[in-house]
């Protein structure tokens, strides 16, 4: 099993981009070599050659500044795994609208828990432990963790009733084909509304969170919501974990706000990050040949750009993967919109939801399976599909060029995944001689001096 990230050693590698590794590396190594002191010329004049890299500039700028500071680019991460989950904003307050201040079970003392979230929250079953991610609750219990928790309050989210609803549905879909082993599903939802589908899902499906970022309080990520929910459905996932068979099928739970737009903007922080699944590979030894990509609507038939990659190997090693937008789980038709919802079915309806697995075709209902909320159904669907379905039972991951293209790392477990260059990575003023920073931009562009970034108290 690999280190968890937020328990790795700091590494100083961590300030640099690749380019701004080949200059430092070169720095450090004609330095080594010259038997008398480089002078100040012959040095800016090789750096020159090496144009391009902000760390160069910022070498450069150390031989022209007296206090000998240099601008560089940091990994969002590591730069609050070191100075503090809300670096820069010191004091910042993080938002948690409609919070009634107690979990899922009514309970007020949630906060002494905290800490144990990652742990609390870990897959069960030792086969799926080294694709569990727990970054996001790990910031609970770092060095700057105390802050955290005292700014943190559990979080149901706007539509959990919905969302509940739903998660019943897949879940009796799956429980009419007796829960087969050999399909996972992955929930590729906002970060709230992915807890609260799996929280549902969690009797009958073993939960593999894959957060791979921190909180802050100018996120473009606004993942403290994601932390949020899952403090405030620890509860039942707990409950869960003694409900289901202890071989429980897997659901990869992944939030798609990890790349929301980003114009490298001072009042925004760049905490994005790539998802992390299972190669094909590791797929095939876990048993698993089918994938259900669970998105939001009829309008996200295509896997996210990050996914790409991933899912065109999954098809070649013969990996089927196919869509269900949540919106093809409806609430019957009633006179009055006002009338609460019961249960939620596949096209809308108790006689149309075992239709899912004539589109999907992947198992055969037994007889008279239960749907949610209704009784007994024959496990033959109606002679036509249901009206106002996507077409997420036709889809093939086709190829195509994003920023992550074959950017795989493969190594391990195979989970991990390089990011692109200036991906989740802000900028900051450091010592050139001690790496102390003094100066953080939410921003990776323009001037120190009209950032307003914080001190860093590291």
């Amino acid at each position: 099993m690999t280190v968890p990230e937020a328990r790795r050693p700091f590494s100083r590698k961590a300030f640099l981009d690749d380019d701004e590794v080949v200059g430092a590396r070169w720095w450090q190594e004609s330095v080594r070599l010259s038997a008398t002191p480089v002078s100040r010329r012959r040095a800016l004049q090789a750096l020159a050659v090496l144009g391009g890299s902000a760390v160069v500039f910022g070498i450069v700028a150390a031989f022209t500044d007296a206090d000998r500071h240099v601008d560089i680019s940091m990994d969002s991460l590591e730069l609050q795994k070191r100075e503090g989950w809300n670096v820069g904003q010191e004091g910042a307050a993080l938002r948690f609208p409609g919070s009634s201040g107690v979990d899922a079970d009514g309970n007020a003392d949630w906060e002494q828990t905290l800490p144990l979230l990652a742990s609390d929250l870990s897959p069960a079953q030792a086969a799926l432990k080294p694709y569990y991610v727990p970054t996001l609750f790990q910031a609970l219990e770092s060095p700057s963790g105390a802050t955290l928790r005292g700014e943190l309050k559990p979080l149901l989210p706007p539509d959990g009733r919905e969302d509940t609803l739903r998660g019943e549905a897949i879940l009796s879909l799956f429980r009419a084909v007796d829960m087969p082993k050999d399909t996972a599903l992955i929930l590729d939802l906002e970060g709230p509304t992915s807890i609260a589908v799996a929280a549902t899902l969690a009797s009958g499906f073993e939960p593999v969170f894959t957060f791979d970022n921190w909180p802050h309080p100018l996120g473009v990520v606004p993942s403290h919501l994601t932390l949020a929910s899952a403090v405030f459905y620890r509860p039942v996932f707990l409950k869960a974990r003694g409900q289901r068979p202890a071989n429980a099928p897997a659901v990869f739970v992944l939030d798609r706000n990890r790349l929301a737009h980003y114009t490298d903007e001072d009042g925004q922080f760049d905490n994005r990050y790539v998802a992390k699944l299972p190669t094909a590979e590791n797929l095939r030894s876990l048993g698993i040949r089918h994938l259900l990509y669970v998105t939001p609507g009829k309008n996200d038939l295509r896997e996210l750009d990050d996914l790409n990659d991933d899912f065109v190997e999954f098809a070649k090693r013969s990996i089927d993967v196919k869509v269900l937008p949540l919106s093809d789980l409806d609430a019957p038709a009633t006179p009055s919109r006002a009338a609460p919802a019961t249960g939620y079915y596949y096209g809308g309806h108790p006689h149309t939801h075992l239709w899912f697995w004539s589109n999907y075709g992947w198992y055969t209902p037994r007889p008279y399976a239960r749907v949610p909320s209704g009784p007994a159904a024959p496990a033959l669907p109606p002679p036509s599909p249901p009206a106002q379905i996507s077409r997420g039972a036709s889809y093939r991951p086709v190829e195509r060029p994003t920023i992550f293209s074959s950017r795989s790392l493969g190594v391990g477990s195979g989970v991990g995944k390089q990011r692109p260059s200036g991906f989740g990575r802000v900028s900051v003023r450091a010592s050139a001689s001690t790496g102390r920073i003094s100066s953080v931009r939410p921003g990776r562009s323009g001037s120190f001096g009209r950032a307003g970034g914080g001190r860093s108290s590291g």
